[in-house]
């Protein structure tokens, strides 16, 4: 699949949390918020939060095996990703009734409607592995997060 830009891209060390407490649906759609508004250009935490929730209230993000892509559509400059991973999975509401660690969150331009169906659909792909999502489950940091991320592209391109 063609996406605009490698996953990795999305990420920088700011917004990625790693074993963070969170005990809610609501403190992980905050912790997410505040990840992506850090951006030059990006909309404001209170924005993007209110986004993700609205988008939440359509129907859950959660794919299932304890994973989850909030995303929304906002008025701002670029796309942004966050990766959080929580030490004690929450509840989701996900279709499977699995409670969910891993969550790779966007805010894309609300021009931008193909490129987000595009990073949602490779967000997805990525996650679609049992054996990636344990691996995502073990990265010990950005780096590590980022060398696992284009391993997986190098894997995809093939």
């Amino acid at each position: 699949m063609a996406v605009t830009m490698p996953l990795a891209d999305l990420l920088s060390a700011d917004r990625v949390a790693l074993d963070y407490n969170l005990a809610s649906k609501k403190s992980v759609l905050e912790k997410a918020a505040e990840l992506l508004s850090r951006d030059e250009g990006a909309a404001g935490s209170r924005d993007v939060f209110e986004a993700l929730c609205q988008r939440e209230r359509l129907g859950s993000t959660g794919l299932g095996h304890g994973v989850a892509i909030p995303h929304c559509r906002v008025e701002q400059d670029d796309v942004s990703g966050a990766f959080l991973r929580v030490k004690r999975s929450v509840e989701f509401d996900s279709p499977d009734n699995a409670s969910v660690d891993l969550f790779f969150a966007l805010a894309v331009p609300a021009r931008c409607s193909d490129t987000h169906l595009k990073l949602l659909a490779a967000i997805a792909e990525l996650f679609s592995s049992a054996e990636r999502r344990e691996r995502l489950r073990e990265v010990a940091d950005y780096r590590s997060l980022l060398a696992l991320l284009g391993e997986f592209a190098d894997t995809e391109s093939r």
